[in-house]
């Protein structure tokens, strides 16, 4: 956990959520459904983003990037 405590905070981004998400994919297909619960609050995130930065505009128009779904 140490080398976490020199990193600086770096604002959310969808790029940056679709590819949590597709480490944990990865992660959840290695080791089983433990971490689908994770994988879950993570997609709810990218939801819950696109779902504010569209109200607000922010979110370029281009074509979504499909989810990958574990197992």
């Amino acid at each position: 956990m140490d080398e976490w405590s020199g990193r600086k905070w770096e604002p959310v981004t969808e790029e940056r959520l679709l590819r949590a998400i597709d480490v944990l994919v990865d992660i959840a297909k290695e080791h089983g459904p433990a971490f689908d619960p994770v994988l879950e609050t993570v997609r709810q995130e990218l939801h819950d983003f696109r779902r504010r930065h569209s109200a607000t505009g922010q979110i370029e128009r281009e074509p979504r990037v499909p989810l990958r779904k574990a197992g």
